[in-house]
């Protein structure tokens, strides 16, 4: 299904650009994962752009998590979503109870042979609570089920709770008013993503997207480690439609469509 035919459905959610769409969209037809992990749904809109790419791979399967509680909060459904695109069986939605680091629990659990866990996805998006104690201890479950050769994508690098202590007291069940100074001022994914991710020996070719705010990284020992700062590619996607997009979308090594 091409980018914009789910565009003309769906269009840009709160939770995901149109610009962070096409590159996600992009990505997905680039690298050609055939199993995807994504934690955290929200509307469930970069679930239908991901699973518009793999129907355009022929193949492929998103196993997406989120909270039960979570369910009818937002409108329209990510199910409802899917099945107005057509795209429901690209996609299996498992909603837990206390989060996705319990999913990941009951992955490697029924992955584990022995004393190994077999690898099982290509690409995982974390798009959760942005909380150093949980995003933190989802890198390395996550670490367990990725490929070699697989991506890991971080949404939020930047986000602090001290910013949205004006919005609401708490976000994901952590109370704004319990944390420290620190903890409030600091973000948390960037801490992951600097202080864990990039430090991992498993893990080389990072990105960072700042006008995105998000941080990728490439499962890759032994490879050099290489840290890229894309700067202007969501200015460029403003009008996906535009030839100068396509064009700049070539430089970033995509072949738009």
């Amino acid at each position: 299904m091409r980018f914009s035919d789910v565009q003309a459905l769906v269009g840009q959610g709160p939770h995901i650009s149109m610009a962070n769409a096409y590159y996600l969209y992009q990505f997905i037809l680039r690298e050609r994962p055939k199993r995807i992990l994504e934690l955290g749904i929200a509307r469930g809109t970069a679930t239908c752009y991901m699973a518009a790419a793999l129907q355009e791979l022929g193949a492929g399967k998103i196993t997406s998590v989120d909270l039960i509680e979570m369910k009818d909060v937002f409108q329209p459904t990510p199910e409802q979503q899917l099945a107005l695109n057509g795209l429901t069986g690209f996609v299996e939605i498992v909603r837990m109870m206390t989060g996705y680091t319990w999913f990941l629990h009951d992955n490697i659990r029924k992955n584990t042979i022995g004393d190994y866990c077999e690898k099982e996805y290509d690409l995982c998006i974390i798009d959760g609570p942005k909380n150093w104690t949980i995003d933190g201890a989802a890198f390395f479950f996550v670490d367990k089920l990725l490929k070699p050769g697989g991506w890991i994508v971080f949404d939020d690098y930047s986000w602090t709770y001290e910013e949205a202590d004006t919005r609401r007291a708490s976000t994901d069940g952590i109370t704004h008013r319990s944390l420290s100074e620190d903890e409030r001022r600091i973000p948390h994914i960037r801490e992951v993503f600097e202080l864990l991710v990039v430090q991992h020996p498993d893990y080389s070719n990072f990105i960072r997207l700042p006008l995105s705010d998000w941080a990728l990284a490439q499962k890759a020992r032994g490879s050099p480690k290489k840290y890229s700062i894309v700067r202007n590619y969501e200015e460029t996607y403003k009008d996906l439609a535009t030839r100068a997009a396509h064009k700049i979308a070539r430089l970033l090594g995509f072949q738009p469509r």
